[in-house]
């Protein structure tokens, strides 16, 4: 099933439920690390990692509409499961601009504006300097099939590779956000709102003139959320996304093995 813009879905959630349905076994995030790590997520299990983690937002932080989650990851398959948690429970992602192309792994910097109530990061120790609540923070771990964050956390902090298997795979109920509530903001630029997001996401795909099933290569991190993660997904398509510090060899032979097209 090949979704035109006429039909397409309105949400988040639904754009995850209309994967599922159209082939729950396809793959739709594929992700390469720098180390030669290979993580591959069909429609039904990126559904699953993104109920999971919007369940631990909702059950430890109560987030909802108007919650700002700072989403301080580099490109990650765990970033793409962070930030379509946070739209799948109504929050406002916050992120740093220009995150995608640093060669940090933390992307922990602070950015301007109000305190977020939510601070998921890769290195909780950086999130704290800057004057976080420890108890605000979720600590994800980058190696590829973590189970635990593996590292010493702050008294308060939560580890997110531990404590995200533990939650439920169908999401409870969630508070719908209203087309002005804000879905993302990175630093420095204008907030986009719900109402705008997944248009926002159609509109990108039209300008890189992408087909319908698009499979894009990307090391889009999350401040180009719209054109690297979303976009391909509403044309029913999949990203195959990679960690900046790749070469340009590497990149060639996973281009042809995963037969991107974009």
């Amino acid at each position: 099933m090949v979704r035109s813009e006429a039909s397409a879905p309105g949400s988040v959630p639904e754009l995850l439920r209309a994967m599922v349905a159209s082939d729950p076994g396809r793959p739709r995030l594929t992700w390469y690390g720098r180390e030669g790590e290979r993580v591959e997520l069909s429609a039904r299990t990126l559904e699953n990692w993104v109920a999971k983690s919007a369940n631990l937002l909702m059950e430890e932080f109560d987030a909802g509409p108007g919650t700002r989650i700072a989403v301080r990851l580099p490109a990650h398959w765990r970033t793409a499961t962070w930030l379509l948690a946070t739209w799948t429970v109504g929050g406002c992602a916050v992120v740093p601009a220009d995150a995608s192309a640093t060669a940090s792994t933390t992307a922990s910097g602070p950015a301007p504006g109000p305190v977020p109530d939510v601070v998921v990061t890769a290195d909780p120790g950086a999130a704290l300097a800057t004057g976080v609540d420890p108890a605000s923070v979720v600590a994800v771990a980058l190696p590829a099939l973590a189970t635990s964050y593996g590292g010493a956390l702050p008294a308060g902090a939560l580890d997110g590779a531990a404590e995200v298997r533990l939650r439920g795979d169908v999401v409870g109920p969630v508070v719908r956000p209203v087309p002005g509530d804000e879905a993302i903001v990175v630093t420095c630029a204008d907030a986009v709102t719900y109402g705008d997001l997944l248009p926002a996401a159609q509109a990108a795909a039209r300008e890189a003139g992408w087909p319908p099933r698009v499979r894009l290569l990307t090391a889009a991190g999350p401040d180009q959320a719209l054109a690297g993660l979303l976009a391909p997904l509403v044309l029913d398509g999949s990203v195959v996304l990679h960690d900046p510090a790749l070469d340009a060899g590497t990149l060639a032979r996973v281009a042809v093995q995963e037969r991107t097209t974009a």
